[in-house]
């Protein structure tokens, strides 16, 4: 990201933002509500336009949506009377790049059962928030954006889904976490951006910096 901004109605949203990313990291985004976290996110994906400044990747400016990309971004939507396996059936039919064995598999490392009839709109939080990691995952993505992914999880589920972002980053990916969470910040992030109004007032937060669970 290269001098980004992004203003609405004369208020600005992100100020001036220069990043530079690279695979085989996982990026932290720290601040309180508001603080542009998710428009920063959205600009990279492509979901929200720029009032100025690039986003380049691998020497190519992106002119429209991030492709070979997972995400999590504020709350996913489903179709509640399908279960999960069928929800996530219809999304992979778009780019057919995940099978029926790649849907149960990613339903089964986050702990939901790909059988199951039951339909995702009396699903619990937790479970539905499973279903967005198995979402995020489901293509094998380069790149992974993920907004509070561990929200409403158990304390199981989260240590398990910390795992398999460590092991993501392993194989290579590029991935950027915004969590209000301490010890998902702590546990998975090998630098740390703090914002501010829409600005990065830092990198290379000391952990001692990022505040507790609830003031991120």
């Amino acid at each position: 990201m290269n001098n980004v901004c992004k203003t609405v109605n004369g208020i600005s949203l992100i100020s001036d933002v220069s990043l530079e990313l690279e695979s085989g990291n996982i990026y932290g985004f720290v601040g309180d509500n508001g603080a542009g976290k998710t428009v920063l996110f959205k600009m990279l994906l492509g979901l929200m336009k720029k009032t100025s400044g690039t986003v380049t990747v691998d020497g190519t400016e992106l002119k429209d949506l991030l492709q070979d990309v997972g995400f999590i971004i504020e709350r996913p939507e489903y179709i509640p009377y399908y279960s999960a396996y069928k929800n996530l059936s219809v999304l992979a039919g778009i780019r057919k790049k995940a099978d029926g064995e790649r849907i149960r598999e990613v339903l089964s490392m986050f702990g939901l059962d790909a059988g199951s009839k039951k339909p995702v709109g009396k699903y619990s939080l937790g479970m539905k928030q499973k279903l967005a990691l198995a979402m995020a995952f489901m293509e094998d993505p380069a790149v992974l954006v993920l907004d509070e992914p561990l929200s409403a999880l158990d304390e199981s589920s989260v240590s398990s889904a910390r795992e398999l972002i460590l092991k993501e980053k392993e194989r290579g990916k590029l991935v950027l976490v915004a969590s209000h969470y301490k010890e998902d910040i702590q546990s998975l992030c090998d630098m740390v951006y703090k914002m501010k109004d829409g600005r990065i007032l830092s990198d290379e937060v000391g952990y001692g910096d990022v505040g507790d669970n609830t003031s991120l």
